[in-house]
């Protein structure tokens, strides 16, 4: 009897000490219904962007970019449908001071880590695809195809799987996840800081060369602008969702006094939820501001209730049916009775 006791405790964890020190169970309660909500707006919002690609693929699909926003697509709406769903349970057996099951605590880490690796490594590809329309306009064509960045999302996902199986073996936790920190968070800015600026500063050549010669371009003043403002929402969305969780884990091991604060664990906490908030923001970022996007879910929305509207309904075939039949049997009564 006390094996099998001693071999269930084996299978579940208690609390950690992270958890006994926040003891605020409104915390975790607004956690659970924020996750939850959140998770299911990635769901959501994935879901119509993924359903209108491929409802429209002719035309959602004929450049390599739009190949990457669909792996991004996909990425986010495994996180919030799996990931997303899995820590808000998290939240709420903490909510509860329920026992966790080990099994559950490690399937959210595995899935969040592999897929963030994916969303950051395409979200980078996109910045370096949108380098190369800008500066190498003219041989763009030719640089980049669909046959390279399947090659590149298929390395992406390989990593990504790699990187996250490495909390199954014998490396030390402390080793593992500051090295995520540098592969999910600080490479990724370093690059995407990068990018943008050598994006930033051919457009401002190109403005100029265009102002010497006499030329006023719209279009390339509309394009700096769009770029300014993409530019502004993706850094501002990729510091504002990962930095912070950056910067907490390395006071965690590096600033013992913050390691025992109730008040640096509640903060921890909530730095780690808005990882999830990027994949429910990214529909928007890189889609649905594209006017080929939007005039896709348009038509993909017009036809289905184009279909919906032509369909016949049920219910008034029943009803004539029922209206036929009654008639008749009133008929026959009145002949009967002559």
């Amino acid at each position: 009897m006390e094996q099998s006791v001693s071999s269930k405790l084996q299978d579940e964890v208690y609390l950690t000490n992270d958890s006994r020190i926040i003891s605020d169970s409104k915390l975790f309660l607004g956690l659970t219904v924020a996750g939850f909500a959140l998770s299911l707006i990635t769901t959501v919002g994935n879901t119509v962007l993924l359903v209108t690609t491929f409802k429209e693929s002719r035309r959602l699909l004929d450049k390599p970019a739009h190949m990457l926003i669909t792996n991004l697509c996909v990425s986010d709406l495994v996180i919030g449908l799996l990931a997303g769903n899995l820590a808000s349970v998290l939240a709420l057996y903490h909510y509860q001071s329920w026992l966790i099951p080990a099994k559950l605590d490690l399937v959210v880490r595995f899935v969040l880590i592999f897929l963030l690796f994916v969303r950051s490594g395409t979200i980078v590809t996109l910045s370096f695809d949108r380098y190369f329309v800008v500066a190498h306009t003219f041989t763009y064509t030719w640089m980049i195809t669909k046959s390279k960045y399947k090659i590149a999302i298929a390395f992406m996902w390989a990593v990504g799987f790699i990187l996250s199986s490495l909390q199954l073996t014998s490396i030390p936790e402390k080793i593992v996840i500051i090295l995520y920190t540098h592969t999910h968070v600080s490479v990724p800015a370093v690059l995407l800081t990068v990018i943008y600026f050598n994006v930033s500063r051919v457009l401002m050549k190109r403005k100029r060369h265009l102002r010497n010669v006499g030329l006023t371009n719209k279009q390339v003043w509309d394009n700096q602008r769009r770029m300014a403002v993409t530019t502004f929402l993706v850094l501002t969305l990729f510091y504002g969702t990962v930095l912070p969780e950056f910067i907490v884990v390395h006071l965690r091991y590096f600033c013992q006094p913050c390691a025992q604060s109730s008040t640096f664990k509640k903060l921890e906490v909530i730095f780690a939820g808005l990882l999830f908030l990027k994949s429910a923001a990214n529909p928007f970022v890189y889609a649905w501001r594209v006017s080929k996007y939007r005039r896709a879910f348009k038509a993909c929305f017009a036809f289905n209730l184009q279909r919906i509207a032509l369909r016949p309904n049920p219910w008034q075939h029943n009803n004539r049916v029922t209206t036929g039949t009654t008639v008749q049997a009133i008929s026959l009564k009145t002949f009967q009775r002559n």
